[in-house]
């Protein structure tokens, strides 16, 4: 059988240090690399599995006292790896220590700190093929005690996972209690604000001159937007809890979303001159669904639509009845979503990077996934778009697809 001095000399030999310690990996890699030795370095237990496993070493040095996993946790790891021929070598203490170095795989211990004079030869003689043993009746003693200090350290860790699993829920309802009062906040004094210009908009108190006219539109414009924005962080913070219960009906869904269109292209739409188109489909059909939260899941994929939409551009909403669901899909002509960032747009209060960045609070979009799950549903993004719509226009932006179970089957076409 060839050892590894035989087919590496040891002046070459690759070592693999694993030390968090920066100063003290330091002084020992700069202390094997003085004796020849060609070094790689790893801050913590992890770290040193990956680097073994995707590049074995030819021998492993560590330290039995590492941050993340100890070193005879590293050990026993890549013997489970199926490193069974690589010398691992432990700094650690004698006794007990070494005993369960060796009891977890390691071949041999030296003093931590090391002698940084006598560490090159110590390391040569594990490449030439030395293995320190334990003795029978130890090494079931050493086993014995490894194994009980792997439960002490596995039940510290599930009671450290148990207080951060506290702390997190009352992160989380601290959140939804915020959201909540913050829109309440934000909603009390903004309800009088748009009646006040609602009056002043329809003149009952006295005529207005045309730039009075754009300025009272634009003021109630942002009221909207606003409005819009609290409803989504309310409706956000119940959404979240899994508290929400769909009040389900049978609706009209063309009859939804044209009233969601109607009011886009009188408001949103108008001012940066977008055209949004409706496609019907060829036979009517019916949807359990509560009609408040899927006029409120279509709002904000219109709205999105046209928010991230040119000038000048268009929106497509089109309906495809399915076997046993519908797919309702909207069109954009912007600059479409990254790959990477085609589920984290999802997620609340997420922007995009790059072009298709715009700054918003980031709630449309995690509202209507969560509304369209609460009806048995889900919502998904193509960018761009797999199949373009039975339309002359192409649109080569985004096109979410909101997908909802149908209350009648639509009988599979021949």
């Amino acid at each position: 059988m060839t050892d590894v001095a035989s087919t590496r000399s040891d002046r070459t030999a690759r070592v693999l240090l694993i030390q968090d310690e920066a100063t003290r990996r330091d002084e020992v890699a700069s202390a094997l690399r003085g004796a020849g030795f060609e070094v790689v370095e790893a801050a913590n237990g992890l770290s040193g599995i990956e680097k073994a496993t995707s590049n074995p070493p030819d021998l492993l040095l560590l330290d039995l006292h590492l941050p993340d996993l100890d070193g005879a946790e590293v050990a026993s790891k890549l013997r489970r790896l199926g490193m069974q021929g690589l010398p691992i070598v432990a700094m650690g203490q004698p006794g007990t220590e070494r005993g369960l170095a060796l009891s977890a795989g390691c071949d041999g211990t030296i003093p931590s700190p090391p002698d940084l004079a006598l560490l090159p030869g110590q390391l040569r003689e594990f490449l030439a093929g030395k293995r320190d043993k334990l003795k029978g009746g130890d090494e079931k003693r050493f086993l014995k005690e490894y194994s009980q200090s792997l439960v002490e350290k596995l039940e510290g860790k599930l009671r450290e996972l148990t207080v951060t699993n506290e702390r997190l829920r009352k992160v989380d309802e601290f959140k939804t209690e915020f959201m909540q009062s913050i829109s309440h906040e934000l909603s009390t004094p903004l309800t009088p604000l748009a009646g006040y210009l609602k009056i002043l908009q329809s003149e009952k108190l006295g005529p207005l001159n045309e730039r009075q006219k754009k300025i009272v539109d634009s003021m109630l414009q942002s009221a909207d937007r606003l409005a819009h924005t609290i409803d989504n962080l309310s409706d956000f913070a119940v959404l979240e809890t899994g508290n929400y219960r769909v009040r389900a009906e049978s609706v009209d869904p063309i009859a939804i979303a044209q009233k969601v269109v109607d009011e886009a292209q009188a408001t949103v739409a108008k001012a940066k001159r977008i055209h949004l188109m409706l496609a019907r489909p060829a036979a009517p059909f019916s949807l359990a669904a509560d009609p408040a939260r899927l006029e409120q899941a279509l709002g904000n994929l219109v709205d999105n639509a046209i928010k991230f939409s040119p000038h000048g551009g268009e929106v497509l909403v089109e309906f495809v009845p399915m076997e046993d669901r519908l797919l309702i899909g909207i069109y954009d002509q912007g600059s479409g979503v990254s790959p990477e960032d085609q589920e984290r747009i999802f997620e609340p209060f997420h922007h995009a990077k790059g072009a298709r960045y715009i700054a918003t609070v980031g709630l449309g979009l995690p509202v209507a996934r969560k509304i369209a799950e609460a009806h048995g549903g889900r919502l998904r993004v193509e960018s761009p778009p797999k199949v373009q719509p039975e339309s002359e226009r192409h649109f080569s932006g985004a096109k979410f697809v909101l997908e909802l179970p149908l209350v009648q089957p639509v009988a599979a076409q021949p």
